[in-house]
C-alpha cells in the first residue's frame, strides 16, 4: 500500500504534471495528423478528415481540464453524485446492449451519438471507488462488507463492457478497479485468494471466442501467419525496426500506409517510433513516467484519503493504459484495441483523460508540496 501524508496546508498547481499533461496533448495531436493522414485521404478524401477531429475533440477537453482543474476535487465525494454517474453509466451500457441504435464497428457496438460509454465506465469506475473506498474505509479489511461488496460492482460493470463485445476494455477496468483495491488497503490475502478463481474464468471468457484464440495463437508464433492475424504485430516491430535511433522523419512513415490498423489510434506508438527512432519514443515514455511519479506523489501527500485514493486511481488508469499500449505494439502481449492516453485519436478518451487530469491538478492545489 501507497504511503499517505495527509496535510490542508498550500495552494500550488504541480506545474511539471501540467506541463507533461499538456505536451502530451500537442504532440499526440501532431501524431495525429501525420499518422492519419494516408488513410484520412484515402477513406474520406481528405488528409485533414482526423486532425480537424480531433482539434475539436482538444478544444472540448481543455474546457473539461479546466473544469476539472478549478472546481474543489471534494464536490465528487457525494452519494447522489456518485449514484446518479454510476446509474447513467449502467444505463448506457445497457443502451448498447439492448438497443438497435448505436454505432457498430467490427461486430463491436460502442457509441451512443458519438460518445463511447465504455471510457465513460472506465473514469466512473475511478470516481466511484474513490467515493465507496472512502465511506466504506473501516470495513475493507472485512472479506464480504468490504471485498466482496466492491468486487461484486467492479464485476457487473466489467461484465456489461466486455458484453458489447470490448474485452481489452473490460479488462482495463478491472485491472484499474483491482488495483484501487490494493492501494486502498484491502487485504492482501482476499485479493490474491480471490485472483487465484479469477484468473481460470478470464482464461475461460479470453478463448471462448475463436477470434480470441488466434490473437493468442498468433501472439505465440505470429510469424507462423505474417499474412493473417499476424500481420499487425509483423508490421508494428517493422515500424520501430525501420525508426532506428532518430527516425524517418516526421511524416515520412510507410506503415501508416494501410500496413498498419489504426495508425492513428491503438498503432500510434509504433508511427512514432517509425518517424521519431528511439530518441522520439523514449522521451514520450519519459513524459509517462513523469505523470505517473507526480501523479502518485500527489496522492501521497492528498489532503484526505478520498483525495489519497481519488489521485491513486486516476494515476493508475494512466498507467496501466500506457504500458499496455505501448506492450502491444512491441509484441508483449496479444495484439487488441487500447488507445494511448492523451496521445491517440479520439474523442470520449481525451475528454475524460484531460478532465481526470484537471482533478488530479486539483489535488496537487489543495495539497502541500515541497519544492522540486
Amino acid at each position: 500500500m501507497l504511503t499517505r501524508q495527509a496535510t490542508d496546508e498550500g495552494t500550488t498547481y504541480d506545474f511539471l504534471l501540467l506541463a507533461m499533461v499538456f505536451i502530451l496533448l500537442v504532440f499526440g495531436s501532431i501524431m495525429v495528423m501525420s499518422a492519419g493522414s494516408f488513410i484520412a485521404a484515402e477513406k474520406f478524401n481528405n488528409d485533414n478528415y482526423f486532425i480537424s477531429s480531433q482539434l475539436k475533440n482538444a478544444f472540448i477537453a481543455l474546457a473539461a481540464f479546466i473544469a476539472g482543474m478549478t472546481l474543489n476535487y471534494k464536490i465528487y465525494n457525494s452519494k447522489i453524485l456518485m449514484y446518479s454517474g454510476m446509474a447513467v453509466t449502467v444505463l448506457a451500457l445497457a443502451y448498447l446492449l439492448i438497443s438497435n441504435h448505436g454505432e457498430s464497428i467490427k461486430g463491436a457496438k460502442r457509441w451512443i451519438f458519438g460518445f463511447q460509454p465504455s471510457e465513460i465506465a472506465k473514469n466512473m469506475i475511478v470516481f466511484y471507488f474513490a467515493y465507496s473506498l472512502d465511506k466504506y474505509r473501516d470495513v475493507l479489511d472485512k472479506f464480504l462488507k468490504g471485498y466482496v461488496f466492491h468486487l461484486v460492482i467492479l464485476c457487473a460493470i466489467v461484465g456489461m463492457v466486455f458484453l458489447q463485445p470490448a474485452f481489452s476494455t473490460s479488462m482495463m477496468i478491472f485491472a484499474i478497479g483491482y488495483s484501487m483495491f490494493y492501494v486502498a488497503g484491502m487485504k492482501l490475502k482476499h485479493l490474491l485468494s480471490s485472483m487465484l478463481l479469477l484468473i481460470p474464468v478470464i482464461i475461460a471468457v479470453a478463448i471462448m471466442q475463436p477470434y480470441r484464440m488466434d490473437r493468442i495463437k498468433t501472439f505465440f508464433e505470429p510469424d507462423n501467419d505474417i499474412s493473417g492475424k499476424g500481420w499487425q504485430v509483423e508490421q508494428s516491430l517493422i515500424g520501430f525496426g525501420n525508426g532506428g535511433i532518430d527516425g524517418v522523419g516526421l511524416g515520412e512513415s510507410r506503415q501508416k500506409e494501410f500496413y498498419l490498423p489504426e495508425p492513428h489510434n491503438d498503432f500510434i506508438f509504433s508511427i512514432i517510433g517509425d518517424e521519431l527512432g528511439i530518441i522520439g519514443t523514449a522521451l514520450l515514455v519519459l513524459c509517462y513516467i513523469v505523470i505517473m511519479l507526480r501523479g502518485f506523489r500527489i496522492a501521497s501527500r492528498a489532503p484526505d484519503y478520498y483525495g489519497f485514493i481519488l489521485a491513486s486511481g486516476i494515476t493508475l488508469t494512466i498507467l496501466i493504459y500506457s504500458v499496455f499500449n505501448m506492450c502491444i505494439t512491441l509484441g508483449l502481449v496479444p495484439p487488441t484495441g487500447l488507445p494511448l492516453p492523451l496521445v491517440s485519436y479520439g474523442g470520449t478518451s481525451l475528454i475524460m483523460t484531460m478532465f481526470s487530469m484537471g482533478v488530479l491538478l486539483n489535488i496537487s492545489y489543495k495539497s502541500k508540496t515541497d519544492a522540486s
